[in-house]
């Protein structure tokens, strides 16, 4: 598993306070979940870390090399800030850093969040199936993590649910 720090502040590396770990995948719950973890992390005082897991695809095109320059890790850097910008707008809090693990995400995101104060999560990302009250990142985490794990639910996931079904039709 790597680790890359994404927008990173000087204040981060020095505090001793625990951090609060926010897993991002884009979708609506993950930056509602970022949004409340920004007001838990300023009553607290904790540092507030946006957090995303890609993972390799193994395939016959593996020996394929872009030569656009596109990697992985690119991609995943454009969805945290994306993500970020949603939740804060232009608003970043000063202790906030973005960071992206390579691995399984449920695993990256229980090893990654060891020694934190709490770890934030929509309560259903980009997973396949409609209608699931909690999703199987989360259900993991919340069964294996070893801080406290918060889980967000999107009251509007239905909403969403029902336009992205319209939308592939």
């Amino acid at each position: 598993m790597t680790d890359k720090d994404v927008g990173a502040t000087a204040q981060d590396s020095d505090s001793s306070t625990p951090r609060i770990v926010v897993g991002i995948d884009g979708s609506e719950s993950s930056v509602k979940a970022l949004r409340e973890a920004r007001r838990l992390a300023d009553a607290l005082g904790a540092p507030l870390e946006a957090v995303a897991v890609w993972q390799q695809s193994h395939s016959m095109y593996d020996f394929y090399q872009s030569e656009t320059g596109w990697t992985p890790e690119k991609d995943v850097e454009k969805l945290l800030r994306d993500a970020a910008d949603a939740a804060f707008g232009s608003d970043h809090p000063p202790r906030f850093r973005m960071s992206i693990l390579q691995g399984v995400p449920t695993k990256a995101l229980i090893r990654h969040s060891a020694g934190a104060e709490m770890l934030v999560l929509g309560s259903r990302g980009h997973g396949g199936f409609a209608g699931l009250l909690l999703g199987s990142v989360s259900s993991a985490c919340v069964a294996h993590a070893t801080c406290p794990v918060l889980i967000v639910h999107n009251k509007d996931q239905v909403r969403v649910d029902a336009e992205k079904s319209a939308a592939k039709y």
